[in-house]
């Protein structure tokens, strides 16, 4: 026999509210599902956001050439540094490096450091920091004095 006071159902209540329990102990559960997803994908979306790096070998020829340069990245670029290897770098060689930025949509390059390395150096390692940009970057070197030589370069970046 139902508990009835007045028009409640108290057995009907009783059950609602059992129902009512049962569906929040759910959500409960589909809420640690999904933190356990939004922590999967935390994890994936900070593995992304890594060093890379990209590096070549220039062989001076007199000309002011290209080292590295990324004309349009798609989104706020950040660079960390160009490290140059200057071993090859002798005593009558003068080699100019330069470094460019772009900082408006269409608009050219626009060099902000000039840097001059003549005879050999020591380190022979050379390591510029750079800058975040959102239009881009130009890496160069020209070979100023002596003859023709190799350069190794790395630049590293954040994807």
């Amino acid at each position: 026999m139902a508990d009835v006071v007045g028009n409640i159902d108290y057995d009907e209540w009783n059950s609602t509210i059992l129902a009512l329990q049962v569906d929040v102990a759910a959500m409960q559960a589909d809420v640690l599902a999904m933190q356990v997803d939004i922590a999967a994908m935390q994890v994936t979306i900070a593995a992304l956001l890594v060093l890379t790096e990209t590096g070549g070998t220039v062989t001076t020829d007199g000309t002011e050439q290209d080292i590295y340069l990324n004309n349009a990245p798609a989104a706020l670029y950040r660079p960390v540094c160009v490290k140059i290897d200057f071993t090859n770098h002798g005593a009558g060689e003068t080699c100019v490096v330069r470094i460019y930025y772009r900082i408006a949509s269409g608009g050219n390059l626009i060099k902000q450091v000039e840097n001059t390395y003549a005879a050999a150096q020591d380190p022979a390692l050379i390591s510029i920091d750079l800058e975040p940009n959102r239009y881009g970057i130009q890496i160069t070197i020209e070979r100023t004095a002596g003859v023709a030589r190799d350069y190794d370069w790395s630049v590293t970046y954040e994807v």
